[in-house]
């Protein structure tokens, strides 16, 4: 479809829960976009979504969104229902942008892929991490040389998981958060590992790791090291970035970056802190009207779910994986 300026792009939202709530929210903020249909299994979502945004089409059966005429979809459902969705979304005829993960399994992300390339249209995935300015100045800098080479990534992702909130946690943390990590490195080194080796406990809930630390061997004699956790007070998303010159640490929350070169004391980088979650779906409407290409593509995404999968079997063989 041929966008003329002034023309509004008709979206979408299946799943209306925390994070569907957050992708109506920022497309109720852009002008280009007008919000035509809302779809959750629950009747009390829809009637906040109704009442808050003002929004007329609301239904519990997504098949009902997919039949009308929105341009696009966000996928905001869980993580089980990813691939039936996106596949439905895609044989409709809509463009997606499906929350992270794509898919639960490789197999299923790669068909996802050839089915977007059938009906020619976009399949997005929400790794908005590529949007968050703190990585991006300092991808910048990785790029210009200013850190020399690099051979050295340390992540510290961490939450407290409280089981009377979500006592029907079902998915463990690597699928929940190393999908992100694993996005984050393949942006910042522009490599994917060779060999992963993961180590995990089930602390909280039994046969549910909630704590877990992976080691990643990348090509050009690259590592990475990341610890990850729902047990820690505190939400911490921390990258120490180490090159040969020099090494920057990110706080990716509130996206802070330091960098040390040659001594201990660091310079704090000139970052305008912005909003990742507007800037990614403001990313994807573009990408609709201009058919132009996203670094959160498909491909990434999965990618990420083939190496959560190693990472998995990593845990429960006790060996490391070689891809």
């Amino acid at each position: 479809m041929n966008f003329s300026i002034g023309d509004k792009l008709k979206v979408g939202v299946i799943g209306a829960g925390r994070w569907g709530k957050k992708h109506i929210d920022e497309y109720s903020k852009m002008k280009d976009v007008e919000i035509l249909f809302v779809s959750d299994i629950s009747k009390k979502d829809l009637d906040f979504c109704k009442t808050k945004y003002n929004i007329e089409n609301v239904t519990t059966d997504y098949n009902d969104v997919l039949s009308s005429d929105v341009d696009a979809v966000s996928i905001c459902t869980s993580n089980e229902t990813h691939f039936d969705v996106c596949k439905d979304a895609l044989i409709a005829g809509k463009n997606v942008l499906v929350e992270k993960p794509l898919t639960l399994q490789s197999k299923k992300a790669y068909k996802l892929i050839e089915i977007a390339k059938q009906t020619n249209k976009i399949l997005a995935v929400g790794h908005l991490f590529r949007y968050n300015n703190a990585i991006n100045e300092v991808k910048k800098l990785i790029d210009k040389k200013t850190l020399g080479d690099l051979f050295y990534l340390r992540f510290q992702w961490t939450i407290q998981w409280m089981p009377e909130i979500y006592p029907d946690k079902q998915l463990d943390i690597i699928v929940d958060m190393m999908p992100h990590l694993y996005d984050i490195m393949n942006y910042l080194t522009g490599l994917w590992p060779d060999k992963i080796t993961c180590f995990g406990k089930d602390f909280i809930k039994k046969n549910l790791e909630d704590t877990a630390f992976i080691i990643c061997e990348f090509p050009k004699n690259i590592m990475t090291h990341s610890e990850i956790s729902w047990t820690l007070p505190e939400k911490v998303r921390e990258v120490d970035v180490i090159g040969s010159k020099a090494c920057v640490k990110i706080q990716a929350v509130n996206q802070k970056a330091i960098i040390f070169q040659g001594s201990n004391e660091g310079r704090a980088l000139k970052i305008i802190e912005n909003n990742t979650l507007g800037d990614e779906l403001r990313g994807f409407i573009d990408a609709i009207k201009n058919n132009s290409n996203l670094s959160n593509n498909a491909e990434i995404g999965a990618k990420t779910v083939e190496l959560v999968e190693a990472t998995r079997k990593s845990l429960e063989v006790k060996k490391t994986i070689t891809l």
